[in-house]
């Protein structure tokens, strides 16, 4: 009878501290769920910000040779932030359909997610003063942050065996309520301040007109020629210049206007090459003036003849 009532004895007690057990682990393993999920959307809200900002990237951004009101309406109506909170709201940027503006997952919730976008002063350019005002105009950069509100679902246990007689835990098990989260840096009151911030605009060739060849006797790009003279003018070479006042003094009298100003550009299209045209210089051979195929440099032949027509110079697939 010993023997058995002891044998009983063990049985109670192993299932006694399952029991104990189960109540840390089943907690362990919701809160762990719970704050896999915050880090996972919190994650989201981040990236939402940050792809308001490389969606700017492409935009355009002026129009040479001195018209940059492109970019500073951009960042002043907030479009960027408009189209990313727009793109995030179901917290998923991956689909363009529009989803739902409240995300449930299994003991989480996120909604309200806004992306803002703004002018940021401290980030600067300063070009120089040959193309200040007349070519170039520093219109600065952009700060992009978001915010949204994550909260535990109703279903989400925030209190168990914490009150009464007999209670196993000495505090609730979630007294936190709607959490702010901000992609950038931590909610303070309730607010995100800072942000990720990039300087914007380049300066490149970014339209078709701007893009086109310029013939040394008729340029088709008449935005990139004009913002070239620009700075050769201000540099003081278009007032003769210092090489043509030495010839002047020493020889006598200069062979060439030094103080006009002459501009070549000729890509794939051309190859590369600026033809003899009738009333440009005396020598008749075709002159190059981009390095590309058949350049004498074989460094510039070789890369020019590896190019693929694939997305940043990537193999092509064979599908």
């Amino acid at each position: 009878m010993v023997r058995l009532r002891g044998r009983a004895s063990q049985r109670g007690q192993g299932t006694t501290e399952l029991a104990l057990g189960l109540l840390l682990f089943v907690t362990v393993l919701i809160f762990g769920i719970h704050f896999a999920e915050i880090g996972y959307l919190s994650l989201k809200v981040q990236e939402s910000a940050t792809s308001a900002l490389w969606d700017t990237t492409s935009a355009k951004m002026h129009e040479l040779p001195k018209n940059f009101d492109a970019l500073t309406q951009l960042i002043e109506s907030n479009k960027p932030g408009k189209l990313a909170t727009e793109r995030y709201k179901d917290f998923d940027g991956r689909t363009s359909k529009q989803g739902r503006t409240k995300v449930v997952q299994l003991f989480t919730s996120a909604e309200g997610l806004n992306v803002t976008c703004s002018e940021a002063g401290d980030i600067a350019f300063e070009p120089s003063s040959s193309t200040n005002g007349g070519v170039y105009r520093n219109v600065g950069g952009m700060r992009c942050n978001s915010r949204a509100i994550l909260s535990p679902v109703q279903k989400f246990t925030r209190s168990f065996l914490d009150r009464g007689q007999g209670a196993f835990f000495d505090v609730p098990h979630y007294a936190a309520g709607a959490i702010p989260v901000c992609g950038m840096g931590r909610a303070k009151g309730g607010r995100c301040e800072g942000g990720f911030g990039i300087l914007l605009d380049d300066w490149a060739l970014s339209s078709e007109e701007e893009s086109r060849e310029c013939h040394l006797l008729g340029c088709d790009n008449k935005a990139y020629f004009d913002s070239a003279q620009t700075v050769f003018n201000n540099h003081g070479w278009g007032n003769k210049g210092d090489a043509m006042t030495l010839a002047s003094r020493i020889v006598g009298e200069a062979p060439i206007d030094s103080g006009k100003f002459w501009m070549s550009f000729r890509g794939k299209p051309s190859g590369f090459l600026e033809e003899d045209e009738p009333g440009g210089d005396q020598d008749t051979r075709d002159w190059e003036t981009t390095p590309g195929k058949n350049s004498r440099s074989q460094e510039y032949d070789t890369a020019f003849s590896n190019r693929k027509p694939c997305f940043l110079g990537n193999k092509c697939s064979k599908q």
